[in-house]
Formats: structure tokens, sequence, C-alpha cells
């Protein structure tokens, strides 16, 4: 509570603040602020926005192979559409000396980012669950750790099963 007053205290006078805070997702984190003793007015009056990331696994590239989308099981939120218009193949992860049989190399970030608007600031001074929050988010453009966690694998970057292992289903 202590670190959170005195974050809030900076906001106040014009500091621009960065911290981190152990949330679900991004829309999680305003709640948490709450939850932990600050007061929603306080809340709504400083925070900007919220960034959530997660790291996936990347497809080592001396070994991923290509897979016909008939033979990934693929979770129901998976853009199906936007994947078929890119023409970007599915890859699979294999394994070689390269990556000691892993199949990836290195990582990369996934990220949703909730800018704070007045539908938003009106939700959280209402004590809103954090579900409503995100969904006005998502109404105003933002795009989620699943989403962009997708456009990662659209990018053959990453597998299905891997944004499947570290993010949930909106």
């Amino acid at each position: 509570m202590e670190t959170a007053e005195n974050a809030i205290q900076a906001a106040l006078t014009g500091h621009l603040v960065f911290s981190t805070l152990h949330t679900n997702d991004a829309a999680s984190a305003f709640m948490r602020m709450v939850d932990i003793g600050v007061e929603p007015y306080l809340v709504t009056s400083t925070v900007e926005g919220v960034m959530a990331q997660r790291l996936v696994r990347l497809l080592c590239k001396e070994c991923r192979e290509p897979v016909a989308l008939e033979n990934v099981i693929l979770p129901t939120d998976f853009p199906v559409d936007d994947y078929r218009r890119l023409g970007q193949p599915l890859y699979r992860a294999v394994g070689c000396r390269a990556c000691r049989g892993t199949g990836y190399t290195g990582r990369t970030g996934v990220y949703e980012l909730l800018e704070s608007n007045d539908e938003i600031r009106r939700l959280v001074g209402e004590r809103s669950p954090s579900h409503l929050v995100k969904h006005a988010a998502q109404a105003a453009g933002m795009r989620t750790l699943r989403q962009d966690g997708w456009m990662t694998v659209m990018r053959g970057l990453t597998t299905v099963d891997e944004v499947i292992r570290t993010t949930r289903m909106d």
C-alpha cells in the first residue's frame, strides 16, 4: 500500500510513473490497485494506461516445419479468416542441434495496451468487474494478449500451442 500511495502522489504532482503489478491482464490492474487500498477516484485520475505482457518462445529457424491448417487443433478464437488472407504458413516446432532439440530459440513478447478513456474511468470509479473494463477497452480498439499472440503465430514466429500455453482465451 505504501508503494502504491507513493506512486499515486508522484503521478498527482505531474510525474510520469512506471511500475509493475502482477495481474492476469491489463484490465485487472485497475481493480488490483483498488484491492490493495488505493481509492478508485485516485486510480481513475492517475492511471493513463496499462501494458500487460507475456513471453512466448520463438521457433527455431533451422528446423521449424510448415504444417497444414487441417493438421493443427485450433481454438475457437483463432482468426482463421485473417490467417487465410495473409497466406503465411503455420509452423510446428521440430528440434535440431541448433535449438538443442526443443524446436525453439529465444523469446519475444506479446502485449496488451489498455489506454484509459472516459468509459474505463467510469467503470473503475464504480468498482466494476475487470471483465467489463476489458470489454470497454476492446470496444475502444485494444488488442488483447491472445490476439497479439495470434499475430505472432501468423507471422511464423511461434506456434499455436505456445500462445495457448501463455495466454488466456478472451
